[in-house]
């Protein structure tokens, strides 16, 4: 018998697991000595997973061992873990149960899954699907389910078996019902396994695929495959909480001229993880789990190591569950994941909200490679360490030192040296030259990485991600408030966590960390390492934080010896090239001698010796290699330099290394390459290092890198003793680098990603109505010529070119010519919006925003070189502009449809704005959507306007989550900033005076004349309430005290301070303080200093040191300034000065600016003087007259203040700081104006507030609140001042925003302004008109073709607002009801459709007055065919004899009046829960005395509150739509109901009815804000809660017949059948997607919040119209045959053609949970002319 062939891929995947070749074997094991053998629940599972070789054996879990029980005998198959055949090989069952270890405290499983890679069929299965299998069985298991909570598992898998064990512990993390089981998990073992794939797994698919099929499961061992992206991503997160081990091969697989090579590389066998243990074994890939004997080292070594876990999980016996168990002073990690959200998830969330993109983990594994093991002891060996580890130094240690000492290394020593004993987190910076490296980088990277670790960080984030927190992300001061001083510092967890930073001095803007004095603010407890270069002015700032705070440790070359010592011996035995120990130590003496401590030089001339073979030509070597690192960059750059050939190519890929944003993948810098040289790099991994010799490296993620900092410094600094050829010119090599991202953006590779998946349109299905967008597809001949011709697009560089081409941009020369050539072609094509969609896609447009500062900063160089009237200067400045507007004003849209850039926001933009002039409506890409009423003009920089109609707008402040504004009838609305969305509302017990948010916004204080409140802004609830004895002038909280004492001052002048904790108070007036004497009582008369009049203003400012500042101002007196805690009078500001000042009739307004280094005081007096003091020197530095600034608000960072005058006018000024303080130069303030509004006079600005970062402001005037968003807010960040050259304009044309609206063209010909749109529209039947109702009691007429009004039909008193209006085009009728009651009828002499034609004075004649009534009630429904009218108070009329009848007895309830949908002849009244039925006739009631129940309680989640309940009824076909919300709550989830006309029946005798099933309506309900009627037999369009145009189709109801003519209103024309059409489930007519996928609902297009109504809660006043015949044509057909009309204040905004457009969505969630899914792709789009 022939022996079976051995297949040279066998182990590497396993065929199929037996009970040896599972891929458990599991060991279990007491977790304390002593218990007994047969207690079961005591024991833990160890589980290898491994796959067999050859032999089909048992599937499933089984167990081999339990304590005090026989040994099951040997499975069929064992080969994955046996040497041989013999079951004595079999060593889970042989040999480890009868080890004296494991006997008693072991129970051991393996688990086998079917991976036969050799069966002759294709496979569906995969490592997903055999985890799946292993947790099922893992926790169904009898043993290890009753065995509790007290037994332990480990994993051990080989090869795939790894990854599927990764898989198993991810999986159980996700999954709540499988947490008990995760938490048991404590080691995982790798043995070769292919964390990153193996090519062998590739050689192997390809050759199943060309025989017997696809096997999944091999196609995820590929190297970057996305199953192993996926398992890597998500167990790192988890991870820390386990013990892992790690074992790789060391030689190769061989087989008989097939195979001789390593399977699974080290680099993909290794994890990098701290928490690793990594050891070699000396056997091939199949044998590192078959041993021959007991005695064999590599079974020990796996032994021991089983045996290091067990005894680890012994000694951790009274530690929490889920601990690792690492160490006994290793903290708890808690596994408890919060009740909403998975683990996962949380770091999801977290994630996006501190935008961390990446962790750094290749940094920190480069240098864990590169440390020597047995290296760095020495220093966690010192005294400074060991005090600093145990808590009894400084907890911040800085070391410094020389570049290349091994700073980084180190560092990485002391990470891997802490994680077992706290919590660690790390951040290395690099690149800083590059921008890449800000503190604000690290802060949110360290607070991630706790979070991650840290239960108890992570649940004090969560909230402020949940909240939405509004915050400038690259504002390192503002990060580091809210995050750590704001929150994680607070936690008691903070002492067990421990911070690495390595590089401080490679991060941008570093020396804040002192000035700004941030590791002041470090908690006791917290420890930090930092690793800088030994700069002096790092030097100066430790010291300066004392030495109880931090400690210098200056790193010497004697005590990096021994490291470099034991370096040079390994590698110089590794090489072999010396035969002799005392050879190599000579060598190693010579090598170190010259070295100078650079462990850099010592790595480059151990490279360089590998080459080498003799004695000679090292010590050759040593003698050329400089021993200064700049002259050893020189030789190699020279080297370089010798072979022209590579020159060009060396050249580019240093440039681009060099000067890229961040680190380039190997496929970025290959098509950057190409771009530029236009060479095509083949095997880019061994080409980089041939072309570039030592200079660069790649990294394990295949990133390239620079050798170090250094180098890169060594390139750019152009320094001419060097006199070489490769230096890098940073404006020249970022002006090639940003032509070539532009250019690049500019080709296909932007569209090539838009094709890579198909966009069918949502009405592709059926065809009718939908416009889709993407090309048709080419005939088969055509598409196979044009992919033969057309090489694949290279789009590797499409992610770092869209985010960073405007970074390399911005440091270009601005001379030249080319440069700006292809910026505008970016901006001239459809490119720019398809970059605008890529970014949106990141979830993130801060890219779009950063571009447009990064162009304008541009632009400014630029203007040297070019006139302002080049119109490519004027394009990209346009450009600039609308970015910024597009990113602010859409930014809701983008992100939830970022395609909606193409076809849906050009129309909406402003009609002068370069977007719409370019893009909307543009004849190429044929007909668009159309927006007919928008007022022309430019881009208005008031975003929202927000009316209060109960009182009058007082008081406004803006915080980091909120800002609040507070009314006179004590009203206090919260906003979020964001969105500007209403989020509660509290009522303080009187006119609100004052508001102000605490610090992170924990409280909101609003205070009136008699009382103050405190609240909690996130639940509107109160939390304390004081009265008071004087009125306030101003408040502050104590942030100092961490936000729990409140301070305010009074006209009283006396200051009380007030502790939210206990409620008791201190107070203290500075009337009684002698200036003399500073805090002591007046003994003696009154100084003169401080008057005895009341003050009338004051302001608060907490510096830097936390002193508070006081500024009280007087009338006729100066402004006197005190530190309010000690009540010390620091001095005078007076503006007389020299007789040249003011006359203080009074101060309006004063404020402080909070930047430290602009140390001002800004008053604003009565006679409209505006003056600057230093309140350090008490100095006026400016007075500025004629300003009359009743408000003023300073910025956050204190560069900009906004005055708001009595007139209405807001200007925003530019603090400019001159003067240096040297040589008697004095610093002086100045202001500098950069906008004013143009306006006619308007009310007084009551308060003006900023926003956290800056670029927005919020005022208040009369019953109006207005978010105003200037462009020239907008700056660079992260660097100095922006230039003001483009932002300046002059003052009478910074804005415009009042326009003078002309009233001519009304029937009645009147020039005053318009009146606002008070009522509901009502369309005509053909779509071509909408008459509404106006505040000044006219009845307007407007046409649909342009949205002009045509004029008034007919007039109510004036005054009298119109609040009603109806139509009866059957007998030429208008009904409308104001205000006052009164219901008039006009007839008209002419229809509707032909009034536009008559001339002026005919017009005035159409229309005559038939009935007019009081009622006190509105029109709410018209008979279609009779002269009958129906009122909201229960009351019908019919004329001409203008007869009234009560139909029913008034109830003081919710009252709904609709049409029959079946019976022309009836009309339905809804009260509560019953309905009755009414004829037109005769107005006689037709149901029985009980009327029909509405049942709906099953549907609705709360009950009904009719006092606050909201209903509608929408009539279609045979149907009636109801929406009704149960309460005014939020809690309270709107539905939509469906019911049939049948439950409307008369003579029905049932007891009560219930609505029609219908999934798409239950499944939408929670998103509709409101319905805006029938597009069709079944489509309901409906408005979403963010204004978005929706459709769904009702499935359940039949298609209308032919004969029943539709009309826009919902009704049922008089030609068709009163029988009520069938119910029956239907195929789709208006399908949305393809037939294999579903949708509940479309998404059309959205509303702009500027057309919700001023007044009446800010309502969208909208309706459906019938699309007019086109000359020789028929309207559409279809559901898309509407416009859609919305009322805006004064006209109106009419929709063409907008439901043609769509994109298919399914629904999820409720509440404010809801949100919808795209299922369809991007549908927005017309890909024509690209």
């Amino acid at each position: 018998m022939s022996q079976p062939r051995k297949n040279p891929l066998a182990g590497f995947l396993s065929r199929h697991g037996s009970n040896t070749d599972k891929p458990h074997a599991p060991l279990q094991t007491d977790r304390e000595p002593g218990i007994s053998r047969t207690d079961t629940s005591s024991s833990l599972s160890l589980s290898p997973i491994a796959l067999s070789d050859d032999e089909k054996g048992q599937l499933g879990l089984t167990t081999l061992h339990e304590p005090a029980r026989p040994r099951r005998p040997p499975p069929i198959s064992r080969k994955t873990w046996s040497f041989s055949a013999c079951p004595e090989h079999y060593w889970p069952l042989a040999w480890l149960p009868d080890d004296a270890d494991f006997r008693d405290h072991v129970r051991v499983h393996t688990f086998g899954y079917n991976a036969d890679w050799s069966e002759r069929r294709q496979s569906t299965l995969n490592i997903h699907a055999f985890a799946q299998s292993l947790l099922g069985a893992l926790r169904n298991h009898p043993g290890i389910r009753r065995s509790g909570t007290a037994t332990r598992i480990v994993l051990v898998g080989h090869s795939m078996g790894g990854c599927v064990a990764k898989l198993v512990y991810i999986l159980a993390r996700q999954d709540p019902a499988a947490g008990d089981l995760a938490a048991r998990v404590h080691s995982i073992f790798f043995l070769g396994t292919p964390h990153r794939g193996s090519e062998m797994a590739a050689v192997l698919e390809n050759m199943l695929t060309l025989t017997w099929g696809k096997k999944p499961f091999v196609a995820d061992l590929v190297p970057n495959s996305a199953a192993l992206e996926a398992i890597n991503d998500a167990f790192r997160h988890v991870a820390p909480d386990l013990c892992l081990w790690s074992f790789y091969e060391t030689l190769p697989v061989r087989t008989a001229g097939l195979m001789n090579r390593i399977v699974v590389e080290r680099h993909s066998a290794t994890l990098g993880y701290h928490n690793e243990e990594i050891a070699a074994m000396n056997a091939d890939h199949r044998h590192l789990c078959k041993f021959e004997t007991k005695a064999d080292p590599n079974y020990k070594t796996l032994r021991n190591a089983l045996l290091t876990a067990v005894d680890r999980i012994r000694a951790s016996a009274s530690s929490v569950v889920g601990g690792p168990g690492l160490a006994a002073d290793q903290p708890m990690r808690l596994l408890r994941l919060s009740d909403s959200m998975s683990l996962p998830e949380a770091t999801a969330r977290l994630r996006a909200f501190l935008g961390v993109r990446d962790m750094l983990d290749s940094d920190l594994t480069t240098l864990q490679i590169l440390r020597q093991p047995g290296s760095c002891q020495w220093f966690t060996e010192t005294a400074s360490f060991a005090g600093w580890k145990a808590g009894t130094a400084p907890g911040l240690l800085w070391l410094v030192g020389r570049p290349a000492a091994g700073k980084s290394v180190l560092a990485s020593h002391v990470l891997e040296h802490m994680q077992p004993r706290a919590f660690c987190s790390y951040f290395i910076c690099r690149n800083a030259k590059t921008g890449r490296s800000l503190l604000s980088d690290c802060f949110r990277s360290l607070a991630f990485q706790m979070a991650v670790q840290d239960v108890s960080v992570r649940e004090a984030l969560l909230p402020l991600a949940q909240d939405g927190l509004v915050w400038d992300k690259t504002d390192d001061a503002s990060v580091w408030r809210q995050l750590f001083t704001g929150t994680i510092f607070k936690l008691p967890s903070i002492a067990r966590h421990c911070w690495v930073v390595d590089g401080v001095d490679e991060c941008a803007l570093y020396n804040n960390l002192f000035t700004k004095r941030f590791l002041s603010a470090l908690p006791a407890g917290l420890r930090v390492f930092a690793t800088s270069r030994n700069w002096e002015e790092i030097e100066r700032g430790v010291a300066g934080l004392g030495p109880s705070r931090a400690q210098l440790y200056v790193l010497s070359d004697a005590d990096t010896l021994d490291d470099m010592r034991l370096f040079l011996t390994t590698r110089l035995t590794e090489l072999g090239r010396l035969e002799s120990v005392e050879d190599c130590e000579r060598m190693c003496d010579k090598i170190l001698r010259k070295s100078s401590g650079s462990f850099l030089w010592t790595r480059l001339v151990m490279q360089e010796f590998e080459n080498m073979w003799t004695e000679e030509a090292m010590d050759a070597v040593l003698r050329e290699v400089p021993a200064d690192l700049l002259d050893l960059y020189s030789r190699m750059v020279r080297s370089i330099e010798a072979d022209k050939r590579k020159l060009p190519l060396a050249r580019s890929i240093l440039t681009f290394v060099v000067l890229a944003s961040r680190p380039l993948t190997v496929d970025e810098l290959r098509c950057l390459v190409k771009l530029d040289v236009n060479q095509t790099l083949q095997n880019v991994v061994k080409a980089i290092p041939y072309l570039c010799g030592q200079l660069v490296f790649i990294d394990q993620d295949n990133k390239v890198h620079m050798i170090h900092e250094t180098a890169r410094e060594f390139l750019v600094a152009e320094d001419p003793r060097w006199d070489l050829d490769l230096v890098i010119t940073k404006r020249a090599g970022q002006t090639r680098l940003a032509s070539l991202l532009v250019r690049y953006l500019c080709g296909d590779a932007l569209k090539a990603q838009q094709n890579t998946k198909p966009h069918q349109h949502a009405g592709s299905a059926s065809g009718r109505g939908s416009r889709g967008f993407s090309k048709p597809k080419p005939k088969p001949q055509a598409l196979a010529s044009a992919t033969a011709a057309a090489p694949p697009v290279d789009v590797s560089l499409l992610d770092y070119a869209c985010r960073f081409f405007s970074e390399h941009l911005y440091r270009a020369t601005a001379e030249d010519d080319g440069l700006m050539d292809d910026l505008c072609t970016l901006f001239r094509t459809p490119t720019v919006l398809a970059w605008i969609e890529h970014v949106a896609k990141s979830g993130d447009l801060a890219d779009v925003t950063r571009t447009a500062t990064n162009v304008r900063e541009y632009l400014i160089r630029r203007m040297k070189y070019a006139l302002p009237t080049d119109p490519s200067v004027q394009l990209v400045e346009s450009w600039v502009t609308d970015l910024i507007r597009v990113a602010a004003r859409f930014c809701a849209q983008l992100l939830a449809c970022p395609s909606s850039i193409h076809c849906l926001i050009p129309p909406l933009c402003p009609s002068d704005a370069i977007i719409a002039r370019t893009f909307a409506n543009r004849p190429s890409s044929g007909p668009g959507l159309v927006i007919k009423g928008l007022s022309p003009g430019s881009w208005d920089d008031c975003l929202v306007r927000l009316d209060f109609q109960n009182g009058q707008t007082t008081a406004v402040w803006h915080g980091d989550r909120y800002f609040a504004v507070g009314l006179s009838n004590g009203q206090v609305t919260l906003y979020d900033p964001g969105s500007v969305q209403r989020l509660r509302t509290v009522l303080h017990p009187e006119r609100v005076k004052i508001l102000h948010f605490s610090r992170e916004d924990v409280h909101l204080a609003s205070c009136g004349t008699k009382h103050l409140v405190v609240w909690d802004p996130k639940t509107g609830a109160r939390t304390h309430s004081f009265a008071l004895r004087s009125p306030p002038l101003g408040l502050s909280f104590l942030d100092a005290a961490g936000s729990d004492e409140l301070l305010c001052a009074f006209q009283a002048s006396e200051l009380i301070k007030w502790s939210l904790e206990t409620e008791e108070y201190d107070s203290v007036s500075w009337n009684d303080v002698d200036p003399a004497t500073q805090n002591e009582p007046c003994s003696s008369p009154r100084s003169s200093i401080i008057p005895s009049q009341p003050p009338s203003r004051v302001a608060f400012l907490t510096t830097a040191d936390d002193v508070l500042l006081l500024a009280v101002g007087y009338r006729a007196h100066p402004v006197l300034l005190w530190n309010a805690l000690d009540l010390q009078l620091l001095g005078v500001c007076a503006a007389n000065v020299d007789n040249n000042g003011i006359d203080n009739n009074g101060i309006d307004a004063m404020v402080f600016n909070p930047n430290p280094d602009i140390p001002v005081l800004v008053v604003s007096y009565v006679d409209g003087s505006l003056c600057v003091f230093d309140y350090l020197t008490m100095e006026l530095h400016l007075l500025l007259p004629n300003i009359y600034a009743h408000s003023l608000a300073c910025s956050p960072d204190g560069r900009s203040l906004v005055t708001g005058s009595n007139q209405g006018v807001m200007e925003v000024f530019n603090f400019e700081r001159g003067g240096d303080g040297a040589h008697g130069n004095t610093p002086t303030t100045t202001l500098s104006r950069i906008y004013r509004t143009n306006h006619p006079p308007d009310d007084t600005i009551r308060g003006v507030a900023f926003s956290p970062d800056g670029l927005r402001f919020v005022d208040l005037r009369g019953q109006q609140g207005r978010v105003w968003a200037p462009a020239v807010l907008v700056r660079k960040s992260r660097t100095s001042e922006v230039s003001s050259s483009l932002l300046e304009s002059a003052p009478g044309d910074a804005a415009t925003l009042w326009h003078g609206g002309s009233g001519a063209g009304m029937l009645d010909d009147t020039s005053q302004t318009d009146p606002d749109i008070s009522s509901p529209l009502a369309v005509t039947a053909d779509g071509r008109h909408v008459v509404a109702g106006k505040t000044n009691g006219d009845v307007a007429l407007f046409a649909t073709a342009d949205a002009t009004q045509v004029g008034v039909l007919h007039s109510h008193a004036r005054g009298a607002a119109i609040v009603s209006v109806a139509l009866g085009e059957a007998r030429n009728m208008v009904m409308s009801a104001d205000d006052s009651g009164r219901v008039l009828v006009a007839e008209l002499d002419v229809p509707l459709a032909q009034i536009a034609t008559i001339t002026l004075p005919q017009r005035k004649q159409a229309a005559r007055v038939v009935l007019s009534r009081r009622c006190g009630g509105a029109v709410v429904l018209v008979a279609p065919s009779c002269g009958c009218l129906s009122t909201r108070l229960s009351t019908a009329f019919s004329w001409p004899d203008g007869t009234g009848r009560s139909y029913v007895s008034a109830v003081a309830a919710l009252r709904s009046v609709f049409e029959h949908p079946s019976n022309a002849g009836w009309f339905i009244v809804a009260v509560k829960d019953i309905a009755r039925i009414y004829s037109w006739a005769d107005f006689a009631e037709l149901t029985r005395p009980a009327g029909i129940h509405l049942d709906r309680q099953l549907v609705l989640s709360t009950p009904v509150s009719w006092t606050t309940a909201t209903v509608s009824y929408h009539v279609g076909p045979g149907f009636v739509v109801e929406l009704v919300r149960p309460s005014s709550t939020a809690a309270s989830s709107p539905r939509l109901l469906l019911w049939p006309a049948a439950v409307f029946d008369p003579s029905s005798a049932a007891a009560s009815v219930r609505y029609a099933t219908e999934p798409n309506l239950d499944s939408v309900s929670p998103g509709v804000a409101a319905v805006l009627g029938m597009a069709g037999p079944s489509t309901l369009v409906f408005l979403d809660h963010n204004l978005w145009v929706c459709s769904t189709e009702l499935q359940s109801v039949a298609v209308a017949p032919p004969s029943s003519s539709w009309s826009r209103t919902g009704s049922v024309s008089s030609s068709s059948s009163s029988r009520p059409p069938s119910f029956m489930q239907r195929q789709n007519t208006w399908s949305s997607t393809t037939p294999h996928t579903y949708s509940h609902a479309r998404r059309h297009f959205f509303a702009l919040s500027d057309w919700r109504t001023q007044r009446a809660g800010r309502k969208l006043r909208s309706a459906l119209a019938a699309v007019p015949p086109t000359p020789g044509g028929n309207s559409s057909g279809g559901g898309s045959g509407r416009d859609v009309v919305f009322g805006t204040r004064h006209g109106l905004v009419v929709v063409k053609r907008g439901l043609e457009f769509a994109e298919s969505v399914n629904a999820s969630g409720v509440g404010v949970q809801f949100c919808w899914g795209v299922v369809a792709g991007s549908m927005h789009r017309r890909a024509s002319n690209w």
